[in-house]
Parts: structure tokens; sequence; C-alpha cells
């Protein structure tokens, strides 16, 4: 196993860093999962290099997706993707709502098969996309929307010029190779008075820091992510980019979820045994969760003055 000299975050030096996991999710011998105690940040190292990950996200990504998700995720289609999504639209839009810009232009970074930005163009927004998925990529465009390869392609077709009222991404920063300069490019096209929005995962998920199940631990750290977060990191990352920042909890996966992770050990199973036990218990699962900082979601809002 090779050791990292310093933390790719702070740059703390080799007496900060532990092993968390030797276990990566898809990754290669070798590979393995870091905590630095500095900064309180998780990365992958070695991380995938530029042209592994590029191949990765171009031809495999949504195929790998398709396994992780368990059943009913879509990533085999786009249109079945979207459907699958319409829950997670709406959990969104509980706190996207008041950070819409009444007209404007939107952007959505990884926006896969595009179902959070439907809506939203439905509702008089200019919307665009960045997706490096070849598949899903295509189906956006089909439907009408720009959508890029990635940013650099974005740059290059002068989309940005513009600027955006919104930027905002779920569950992307954890895959990027450097989140601070990503953050950064992302604050530089905003317009005035703009909202860069994101989701991260929260490490102190439940299923791994109060269940402590293993073949969760096995399957949560991905050769896909270069980094997990939790709201001390988050706090780090984003506090030297932008003096104006709200860090919200959030919780994706419901109590149905978390019952056949306990019973079988694999992903799967949300709204399963919702009808036995009512909504309102899983209402009050998830605020317990994300009263007690153990959710599984990190909600960032950046404000550009």
């Amino acid at each position: 196993m090779s050791l990292p000299s310093r933390c790719p975050l702070c740059q703390a030096g080799p007496d900060h860093q532990g092993v968390v996991t030797p276990w990566v999710y898809g990754g290669a011998p070798g590979q393995a999962f870091f905590h630095c105690e500095a900064c309180d940040v998780r990365y992958l190292f070695p991380p995938l290099t530029q042209d592994e990950a590029m191949r990765f996200y171009a031809a495999e990504f949504s195929g790998f997706m398709e396994k992780r998700s368990g059943e009913g995720g879509g990533w085999d289609q786009p249109e079945r993707h979207v459907r699958a999504n319409q829950s997670q639209w709406e959990r969104r839009w509980r706190y996207l709502a008041d950070h819409l810009p009444p007209q404007g232009r939107v952007l959505e970074i990884g926006c896969s098969s595009g179902f959070m930005l439907y809506p939203l163009e439905q509702k008089g927004l200019e919307c665009l996309g960045v997706e490096p998925s070849g598949v899903f990529g295509a189906y956006v465009r089909a439907r009408g929307l720009a959508c890029y390869d990635d940013m650099d392609a974005l740059v290059a077709a002068g989309a940005h010029e513009a600027g955006f009222d919104l930027i905002m991404h779920f569950f992307v920063l954890e895959h990027m190779v450097d989140p601070v300069a990503a953050i950064a490019r992302q604050m530089a096209m905003l317009r005035p008075g703009g909202r860069l929005v994101f989701e991260i995962p929260n490490c102190a998920d439940a299923l791994r820091t109060v269940y402590d199940l293993p073949a969760f631990e096995r399957f949560y750290w991905s050769v896909a992510h270069n980094w997990y977060f939790s709201e001390d990191s988050t706090r780090h990352l984003l506090e030297r980019l932008s003096p104006n920042v709200e860090i919200l909890r959030d919780q994706r996966y419901d109590l149905s979820n978390h019952m056949v992770w306990a019973r079988d050990g694999k992903p799967g199973g949300m709204g399963r045994f919702t009808p036995v036990w009512g909504e309102e218990v899983e209402r009050q699962y998830r605020e317990a969760l994300i009263a007690s900082g153990h959710c599984d979601t990190l909600v960032a809002i950046l404000h550009k003055d």
C-alpha cells in the first residue's frame, strides 16, 4: 500500500494521516482511503489518473452506478432514471426553492438524465448541463437542453460568458480531483447575487457510524470518489472560498432502505415497508438522523455578493 506524504486538501504532514480502510469498492490493489486528522477529510490514495477518470465517466459510470444502486435506481436507461428520481427532486426542492431566481440562467454540473433541470426549464429558466456520460449527455441534448461533456467544453463554447444565477451539482464534488479549484471556478461563473448549491455524502452516515454494518462499510468506500467530507472538513474547504456559506443537513435514504441494509446487507428497498408503518414514522426517522448529525447528506450553499 502506498502512503501519502501529506493531505491533498490541507497539506498536513504524514503524522496526521491514518488509514480508514484498505477496501475500495471497484478499486485496484494498493488503493486505500485515508483520514486527515487536521482537516477531517477522507480521501482516496492513490486516486485515479486523469486518463483513468475520463474513461470511467465516459464509458463505465452508468453501469457502475446501476450495480451499486440496487433495484429501482434507473441507471440502465435515462427515461427510467428521470422517473426513479422524482422523490429526489421533491426532497431537493424543499431547500432549493429559496435560492432559485425568478428568471435567468441555471447550470447543473453532472446532470445525469437531467431530471433536476426539466422542471426548472418549465418554470422559464434557461437551463444548461454538464454530463460526461455519453448516454446521459446525448439524452439531455435530445430533450433540447445544451449539455457539454465537461467544464472545459462549456468554456470553449463560450456558454459561461453570460454568467449563471444558479450553479448546482449533486454528489459530484466528491468525484473531483481538486475540489478547491472546482469550487473557485464555479464561483467565478456566477453573476452578482448568484448561488452555488451542492450536495455531498456525509461520512457520518448512520449506516456506518451508528449501525456499523460491515456490508455497508465495504460498499461505501468507492473508487468513484476521491473524497468523503464531514461537516468540519466541508467548512474547512468552503470558508476560504466564500465568506457567506451555509451548510445544511439532509437525509436521502429512508428507514425502509436502512432496514434492508440491516437484513440483507445490500442497497435498495426505498419505501418498501412504508405502507406498514406509515409516512409519519419515515418523517420522524429522517428528522432524528438530521438532528443527531448522523444523516447521509450535506447541502452547501454559497452566496456571491
